[in-house]
């Protein structure tokens, strides 16, 4: 059962996007006051409405319960960057809008850099430093152009074999040149397009010919594909509250989102491995483009980090951020860093919520299914159950009963 049973719920869940929309356009213009009181005045009816509605069903409960966290939770953050009152210490606020154990996961990021694999790419990468051009050139963006046609069936064809797109879905793919401010990959899913940007690929002169090495950017179309796209097509005959949609991208819905698309990731791994010597991939290259992926994701942990102890310092007076960190990482550099060049706190990094915690929460959802159906469970139904994380956009606090609904029904 996907349907709404309660009508006051039906209605509540009409009209929650429209104001999900309203408290992203409010945060990105946070110091309107007048922006504040009507975010607020709606805020307030919404959950009023959102209290006193009586489910009808299992699955209006987990309705009700995911538009109540995803009220609360975005507006916890909001009051954080705009109240001059708020009282909450930093890692009690991050705590409740990240989850018990967030605080903890970023801190032992930190605490533990991965020097050894870093080493190792940047020796990998310093072997094709002369051989790599520019990727503002013409002849660049030629070749990388050719890999989309091959991209788009490749992954396309793997969603549907595996189930998680239908057999008549189909997207364009589109080509993003380099700009300054380098521009993201994206999912389009109005205009279901699959936007793979120059950064994907690794361009190279071999014998005098310009080559665009296509890798990543498979990785990159898992993500976006088996990730992000798979997940909206799953989402829309759901209710209003819980589609795929841009409005409905707001802090506590961002680490599922996020999460999903990073097993697409894994995936796209996966299957380069499998088909290397017909993609023409090395292995070599494969790992490289792993080691870039695990530091990537240890760079937006730190920077989540610091962005934090860094409003810590503002808030408390009495804290020492230099040493703090020093004491963490044994690091003077690392220390010194932090307390001369970096500038940020969270409000910067709050859009890199859901990338740096996706993984946190796709974890916290697959130890949930495993406590509830068992290992061997998940090993004779990997499909049902990757078919059931694929349902809907959900705030990370309700996401695990979610799947373990989805499963069970």
């Amino acid at each position: 059962m996907t349907v709404i049973q309660n009508p006051e719920l039906k209605e509540l869940d009409r009209k929650i996007l429209d104001f999900y929309t309203l408290s992203e356009r409010y945060l990105y213009n946070s110091n309107n006051q007048y922006g504040r009181q009507i975010y607020k005045a709606q805020l307030t009816e919404l959950l009023k409405e959102a209290e006193r509605i009586e489910p009808s069903s299992e699955f209006d409960m987990l309705i009700s319960r995911n538009i109540l966290s995803n009220l609360v939770l975005n507006d916890l953050v909001i009051d954080y960057f705009t109240d001059p009152n708020f009282s909450l210490s930093v890692e009690a606020f991050f705590t409740i809008i990240a989850g018990k154990g967030a605080w903890e996961y970023l801190e032992q990021k930190v605490r533990n850099p991965l020097d050894e694999l870093e080493w190792k790419y940047n020796e990998g990468i310093q072997k094709r430093a002369s051989l790599r051009i520019s990727q503002f050139t013409d002849e660049a963006k030629e070749a990388a152009k050719l890999h989309l046609p091959n991209i788009k069936k490749v992954v396309l064809e793997y969603g549907k074999v595996k189930g998680y797109l239908p057999e008549d879905f189909d997207i364009n793919t589109l080509f993003i040149p380099p700009k300054e401010g380098q521009e993201n990959s994206s999912w389009q899913s109005a205009t279901h397009t699959l936007n793979l940007a120059s950064y994907c690929f690794e361009f190279l002169n071999l014998n005098s010919r310009i080559v665009a090495k296509p890798g990543y950017a498979y990785v990159v179309a898992f993500h976006e594909i088996i990730g992000h796209a798979a997940n909206d097509v799953s989402s829309r005959c759901l209710p209003n509250s819980i589609r795929f949609e841009e409005t409905n991208s707001i802090t506590p819905t961002k680490p599922i989102v996020e999460g999903i698309a990073n097993y697409g990731e894994e995936e796209g791994f996966k299957f380069l491995r499998e088909n290397k010597d017909e993609l023409g991939i090395t292995e070599e290259e494969i790992e490289l483009i792993e080691f870039n992926a695990a530091l990537g994701h240890y760079s937006l942990c730190q920077s989540m980090y610091c962005a934090l102890i860094k409003d810590k310092e503002l808030r408390d007076k009495d804290f020492d951020g230099y040493k703090h960190i020093l004491e963490l990482t044994n690091s003077p550099i690392t220390a010194r860093n932090f307390k001369l060049h970096f500038d940020q706190g969270f409000v910067n990094k709050w859009r890199t919520f859901g990338h740096t915690l996706g993984k946190f929460h796709y974890q916290r959802m697959v130890d949930r299914v495993k406590q509830k159906f068992g290992q061997d469970y998940l090993e004779k139904n990997k499909k049902d159950f990757h078919e059931a994380t694929l349902k809907g956009v959900w705030s990370w606090v309700v996401y695990p009963e979610a799947v373990c609904y989805f499963l069970k029904k």
